[in-house]
């Protein structure tokens, strides 16, 4: 059998970008720059576990436990559709949609404040760094 040697080199990249020849899981840190960071799969940075506390407070009652959707939309979707600015948007001014409607949370001083920690806890979700899990403070 003869090998297309095109083959084996794409086959070798996609080896290495799933990471086949990652760190340890122990050891393994995923980061997007000022959003978040996430260690081993469960443990967050301050910023976002903060967000997570937060999360769970004010938005997990519709969102449901880990922003996967409930009565509202599941946010780890939402985030990949949607800048930043326009989360943030929502969050303060609320939004209409087909079923339900999402409540303003401006008068919030403890949401508006923390707006970007729920965001980084939510973006860690929406980008597969952290899954459903209850995530705890990394040390």
């Amino acid at each position: 059998m003869k090998l297309n040697k095109k083959l084996i080199i794409l086959t070798s990249a996609a080896t290495l970008s799933f990471g086949v020849f990652s760190l340890p899981s122990y050891a393994k840190t995923v980061t997007d720059g000022e959003n978040y960071t996430v260690t081993d799969g469960k443990y967050l940075d301050a910023k976002s576990y903060k967000g997570f506390k937060l999360f769970r407070n004010w938005c997990a009652r519709c969102h449901n436990r880990y922003g996967q959707g409930l009565v509202g939309p599941d946010l780890t979707q939402i985030l990949k559709q949607r800048t930043k600015e326009e989360v943030f948007k929502v969050i303060e001014t609320g939004k209409t949609g087909q079923i339900g409607s999402m409540p303003t949370w401006k008068k919030n001083k403890q949401v508006m404040k923390n707006r970007d920690k729920i965001y980084a806890y939510l973006k860690a979700r929406s980008d597969g760094a952290i899954g459903e899990v209850h995530p705890k403070k990394a040390k």
